[in-house]
């Protein structure tokens, strides 16, 4: 029979597995694995701290940097936008100094071409002066020029007669002298179109715009200049010539607003603004 004193553990024991289905028995060896266990995990963990702690403060340090860099670089680019803008004040005085120079260039350029037309209206008086053997225009008998022995209106019908038989030479001889001869007359405008005509006739452009321009620059008040204005435009069409041709419909619109022709005008300069890019159709 065993003493009441030993049997007492086996007892509990029992009673203990009897009562949770398992019961967990450290012993001193195991407590001392699992204090070391948990020893190495809080050295682990405080390792890992540490590691991280580090990680945060070189973080810490690049952020400060770009920081800085930022700052930096804000300070940079508000001294590159003051620098822009000083460079943009500079260009624009540079621009209207340029401006203001070619404002005086292209008054003296009008200038000498108004003095150079008078000298060159002269000119072609004596030219045609001597042509015919004659005197100068405007000596001799009242309305009647003594280079050919005609009046200005004989050299319209002169010219006129010859126009309309195709003889392109002989017309524009006559209206030459009458333009140039009698430049005061009242078809003096009239001959100076119809020899632009007459050069468009044959298909030669560049003396037809010529001959129209000399109508604009020495005629502007005539009925007949807007026409000039018009043909001169078309005929530099027909050599791909579009800016020019637009440059003269512009003129055209610009002098003479209640021109019969504007709307022609504003329908041509849209197709040569649409044709822009059509080198078949457009050079320049």
């Amino acid at each position: 029979m065993k003493s009441p004193a030993r049997a007492l553990p086996l007892i509990v024991l029992a009673a203990g597995l009897g009562s949770s289905g398992c019961f967990w028995v450290t012993t001193k060896s195991e407590g001392a694995a699992l204090r070391k266990d948990v020893k190495q995990i809080d050295e682990r963990l405080t390792t890992k701290e540490q590691d991280i702690d580090k990680q945060v403060g070189e973080l810490q340090k690049i952020l400060d940097e770009a920081t800085k860099v930022l700052k930096r670089n804000s300070a940079d680019l508000g001294a590159d936008v003051d620098a822009l803008r000083n460079d943009i004040r500079v260009s624009t005085g540079l621009v209207s100094a340029a401006k203001n120079m070619m404002d005086d260039l292209a008054t003296q350029v009008e200038r000498y071409k108004a003095a150079n037309d008078e000298r060159l209206g002269v000119i072609e008086a004596r030219l045609a002066t001597l042509e015919g053997g004659g005197k100068p225009a405007g000596t001799g008998t009242t309305g009647t020029n003594p280079v050919a022995g005609l009046n200005p209106d004989d050299l319209w019908t002169q010219g006129t007669d010859a126009f309309k038989a195709g003889k392109w030479d002989e017309a524009r001889e006559a209206y030459k002298k009458l333009a140039v001869g009698f430049p005061t007359h009242a078809r003096a405008d009239d001959a100076q179109y119809f020899r632009g005509e007459s050069y468009f006739q044959q298909q030669d452009w560049d003396s037809a715009i010529r001959e129209f321009q000399k109508v604009y620059d020495k005629f502007a008040t005539s009925d007949l200049a807007d026409d000039a204005l018009f043909r001169a435009a078309e005929a530099a069409a027909k050599l791909k010539n579009c800016s020019e041709g637009r440059a003269y419909l512009s003129l055209l619109k610009q002098k003479y607003g209640s021109s019969s022709l504007v709307k022609k005008a504003e329908a041509m300069d849209k197709d040569l603004k649409a044709s822009a890019k059509n080198k078949a159709k457009c050079t320049s």
